[in-house]
């Protein structure tokens, strides 16, 4: 018999080697997505969880028997006292993330030097409160300084201003509106510490690009108050966050981290940060006077005394841009704090409080 003949068809190629590595690299990478994206879901999920057992108490609740709220029209400032009610005012605005709870022992140091010390919170921040009826809440530095004049025309004539990072924006437009003849307040003294105004690294004025838009991220409300609650008012990123901040890495010790999570269990409060995040994104498109090299110069040299005390080691607000201002504003003086960074009340409290009360002179 003849044998059956060979099936003469051919056989498929088998993959090369090189081809199955990258077939199962592939395969490797989309099971890490779905492992990171699993993990990422549950994380979320763990923190809204969270958020939600967390931000349940009211501003008065939080607060206590410490300070007090003052009514100036579209808020309700909450502000803490230290001193004689008759020593001369001097209103301190923080930074971000900071509240007038989280100037530790500054605002005794300033009280024992004879100084009524007044410290606020701007919202969002702190315990200060906006309308909850669904509004949008005026975030920019215009709306800010309303506040901080309102604030003024309640603690008597001769105020002296002092505004740290973010709160020196505020601050420093409110000096310069205060210049107009029916602001009703009468500044003695302007300080701005490592203040936050938008500048380029060496100084350059804020470029404005018409039209900015918050991102993609910041759009939503619901998706950017999951993402606070993740990440700026989670307690656990607290201190790495705080970190990012200082030159001096000790300085951020477990003893600080209570007063600034403290806030953190005000009702909505991740909402309201969302909301100040989104309209900050745009920020640099104010029509800020105080973002005007050319304003400033006029401004201040006719204005109240201007004082500028800087961390060496900024990073964030480096000194080249309080270099700048000192060309801006001709006759304000710069103090430098070698071996500080961005927040000198916590890296080096004495130091810093010495040199604020120097700048700032006698209170009489």
């Amino acid at each position: 018999m003849r044998a059956p003949p060979k099936d003469r068809r051919r056989r498929p190629a088998r993959p090369s080697l090189a081809a199955r590595i990258a077939r199962h690299l592939v395969a490797a990478a989309l099971l890490l997505v779905a492992v990171l994206a699993l993990a990422l879901s549950a994380w979320i999920a763990w923190t809204q969880h969270a958020r939600a057992q967390r931000e349940t108490q009211s501003a008065e609740q939080l607060a206590g028997a410490a300070g007090r709220w003052v009514d100036v029209g579209d808020a309700r400032l909450h502000v803490q006292e230290w001193g004689r009610p008759t020593d001369p005012a001097l209103l301190l605005t923080h930074g971000t993330g900071a509240w007038s709870g989280t100037w530790f022992g500054l605002p005794d140091a300033l009280a024992a030097a004879g100084w009524r010390v007044v410290a606020v919170d701007l919202p969002p921040f702190g315990l200060s409160t906006t309308p909850d009826d669904g509004r949008t809440v005026d975030y920019s530095r215009a709306a800010q300084s309303r506040r901080l004049l309102a604030l003024a025309r309640t603690l008597g004539p001769d105020l002296t201003l002092v505004g740290h990072s973010f709160g020196a924006g505020p601050a420093l437009e409110a000096a310069v509106a205060a210049a107009a003849d029916s602001s009703g307040v009468s500044l003695r003294r302007l300080v701005l510490v490592d203040p936050a105004l938008g500048l380029g690294p060496d100084g350059e004025p804020p470029q404005c690009e018409a039209g900015a838009q918050p991102g993609v991220l910041l759009a939503s409300r619901s998706l950017r108050t999951t993402l606070v609650g993740a990440t700026a008012t989670w307690p656990g990123l607290t201190a790495p966050l705080l970190r990012q901040f200082v030159h001096r890495q000790d300085a951020v010790t477990d003893a600080l981290l209570p007063a600034y999570r403290l806030p953190f269990a005000r009702t909505a409060f991740s909402q309201r940060l969302g909301d100040w995040a989104a309209a900050f994104s745009q920020a640099a498109c104010e029509p800020a006077e105080s973002l005007r090299p050319e304003r400033l110069t006029q401004w201040a040299a006719q204005g109240p005394p201007v004082a500028l005390v800087w961390g060496e080691e900024d990073r964030i607000t480096p000194l080249a841009q309080g270099r700048a201002l000192q060309r801006w504003m001709p006759g304000a003086t710069l103090a430098v704090l070698p071996g500080v960074g961005h927040i000198p009340h916590i890296e080096s409290p004495e130091a810093f409080a010495t040199a604020l009360i120097g700048v700032l002179g006698p209170p009489r």
